[in-house]
């Protein structure tokens, strides 16, 4: 692979080209039919740009070559997921923190999802830790279709999906022990809305956009923003000096 490819993805039976912003497009060309001859299974070949709009976070995608399909079905850390890439917010990098957080969930505990996507945190919290309800909320209507299949696909039934805008219909539901807030962009203003629907000693994991200076802990920086933090770690770079850092933060 050349230096310039240096991220692709597969998803299921879909590769996912990160495409540079220097890109060559008959070189991009070559690489989607390279990645189709070495793996038989990938049907279809996207590019995907490094912006993200809207409020849905969505990035821009080409179709670069096989069927023009951006529908699939995939497994991750045993659960499976069905979702169009770009319809919804998807990213391999959350895979460890999708595990990290289920992992810490109780038999019994209550939990809202607040930007619930295609389902990965509230799927996989249900499925490994046995709470009794995850409330999961997005206001993407493709994210609720394909978190209600996935919800399926898992017979997952403590995960209730709900569509809307989780900052209002967050307090039509109860109290929880916990919130997970996979927001970076709006980090903020989910922080001050989970702490009131989470109880006394419940968890907040709040996923937070953190700026610095050069030689400056971005880690230590989100850390010292919020009272009781007392976990955090970078899940991402953005662009220089920028970060999405994800805490886990108690709340007395």
């Amino acid at each position: 692979m050349t230096k310039e490819w240096k991220r692709i993805e597969i998803l299921g039976d879909i590769a996912i080209i990160g495409i540079p912003f220097n890109a060559n497009y008959d070189l991009l060309y070559s690489k989607a039919n390279e990645v189709m001859k070495n793996n038989k299974y990938v049907k279809s070949v996207w590019g995907r740009y490094r912006d993200t709009k809207g409020d849905f976070r969505l990035p821009t995608y080409t179709h670069i070559a096989g069927e023009k399909r951006s529908e699939t079905i995939f497994r991750e850390n045993g659960c499976i997921y069905f979702l169009d890439i770009t319809k919804v917010f998807y990213s391999s990098k959350l895979s460890y923190e999708h595990l990290r957080i289920a992992s810490q969930v109780k038999r019994g505990e209550k939990i809202i999802n607040m930007f619930s996507g295609y389902g990965p945190f509230s799927i996989l919290s249900a499925k490994i830790g046995s709470p009794a309800v995850v409330y999961s909320f997005d206001i993407n209507p493709y994210a609720y279709y394909y978190m209600m299949a996935n919800v399926g696909l898992n017979k997952t039934w403590s995960v209730i999906p709900i569509y809307g805008d989780a900052f209002k219909k967050i307090y039509s539901v109860d109290d929880v022990d916990r919130v997970i807030c996979p927001l970076p962009e709006k980090s903020r203003e989910a922080y001050e809305v989970a702490k009131q629907k989470v109880k006394p000693g419940g968890i907040i994991h709040l996923f937070t956009e953190v700026e610095v200076a050069k030689g400056e802990d971005p880690v230590k920086k989100a850390l010292n923003e919020y009272k009781g933090a007392y976990f955090g770690r970078i899940v991402r770079s953005v662009k220089p000096y920028l970060y999405h850092v994800i805490l886990d933060i108690k709340v007395d």
